[in-house]
C-alpha cells in the first residue's frame, strides 16, 4: 500500500514539474516576443535617432535632404528606417544630377555620392528664354536670362518648346556639345560665344581675342582635336589675327595687316 501511494506521489510530482517547466516556457516565450516586439518598434520609431549621413560631390544637398529622401521624413536620421534604394531613385529623378549612388558604410553611415551635371552651352528656345544645357543635351535650368558665364552662348539656334529635364534632339546642338565636350577645361573657359549662321557654318569667339571658323555643324566633334592642337599653339601668343580658320585640314589664320601698310 505504502510503495503504491509513494509512485502515485512520484507520477503527480513529475507531472507537476513538467507542467512547470512548460509554463516557464509559455512565460519565456511570451516575454522573449514581447521584447522583440517593443524593441523593434522602439529601434524603428521614427523619433530613435541611429546613424550619419555623409555627401560626396555635390554641395547642392543637405542632410535633411538626404533624411527625407531615405523616408525618414524631417528627421532625426534612423539607419534601421532608411533606404538606399529609396534614395537612389529619388536621385535618378533629380536633373540637377547625372549619376547617384547611396550605400551603408560601418559602422552607421548613409553615404550619398552624386556627380552633377555640368553646365555646357546656354540656348535659346521658343519662349523667349534660355536652356541651360549639360554635355549629353540635357536641360538643367530655364530662365529668361542668361544667369551667369559658367557656359557660352549659342547664338542662330533655338531648341523649340524645351522644359527642364528634357533632352535637344537637334542634331547640331548635339554635335557643338561633342565637340564643347573633348576641349580641355582652359580651352573651354576661353569660349565666349558660339555661332550658327543660316547655312549652319559654325564659329566660336575666343574671349579678348579672334573668333575662329569651324565649319559645317554636322561632324563638328571630329574638330575637336585640331582645335586643341591650334589653341595649345595660339593661347600664350600675342598673335593678331583677325580670324582662325579650321574649316578645312590644314588650319589656316588670316592675320591682320601691319599698321601703315598700304
Amino acid at each position: 500500500m505504502d510503495s503504491s501511494q509513494s509512485f502515485r506521489e512520484q507520477v503527480r510530482r513529475r507531472r507537476r514539474q513538467k507542467i512547470w517547466r512548460l509554463v516557464k516556457l509559455v512565460l519565456f516565450t511570451a516575454a522573449s516576443a514581447a521584447a522583440c516586439f517593443y524593441g523593434w518598434r522602439f529601434l524603428h520609431s521614427p523619433s530613435f535617432a541611429f546613424g550619419s549621413v555623409s555627401i560626396h560631390g555635390t554641395s547642392l544637398l543637405t542632410e535633411a535632404d538626404v533624411i527625407s529622401l531615405a523616408g525618414c521624413g524631417k528627421g532625426p536620421l534612423n539607419l534601421f528606417n532608411a533606404s538606399t534604394s529609396r534614395v537612389r531613385e529619388a536621385l535618378s529623378h533629380d536633373v540637377r544630377f547625372q549619376n547617384a549612388e547611396a550605400a551603408y558604410r560601418f559602422p552607421a553611415t548613409l553615404q550619398v555620392s552624386v556627380e552633377e551635371r555640368q553646365p555646357a552651352l546656354y540656348v535659346a528656345n521658343s519662349y523667349r528664354s534660355y536652356l541651360k544645357l549639360d554635355y549629353n543635351g540635357i536641360v538643367i535650368s530655364v530662365t529668361t536670362t542668361i544667369p551667369d558665364a559658367k557656359a557660352p552662348v549659342l547664338a542662330g539656334v533655338k531648341c523649340g518648346n524645351l522644359y527642364l529635364g528634357d533632352r535637344v534632339e537637334d542634331e547640331g546642338v548635339l554635335q557643338i556639345l561633342k565637340f564643347l565636350q573633348q576641349l580641355t577645361p582652359e580651352a573651354q573657359q576661353r569660349i565666349g560665344e558660339i555661332a550658327v549662321d543660316n547655312k549652319q557654318e559654325v564659329k566660336l569667339q575666343l574671349s579678348g581675342c579672334f573668333p575662329v571658323r569651324l565649319g559645317k555643324a554636322q561632324g563638328l566633334a571630329q574638330k575637336a582635336p585640331l582645335f586643341m592642337t591650334v589653341f595649345n599653339e595660339i593661347k600664350d601668343k600675342n598673335i593678331k589675327a583677325e580670324y582662325i580658320d579650321l574649316t578645312f585640314a590644314k588650319p589656316y589664320i588670316k592675320l591682320l595687316p601691319k599698321q601703315g601698310a598700304v
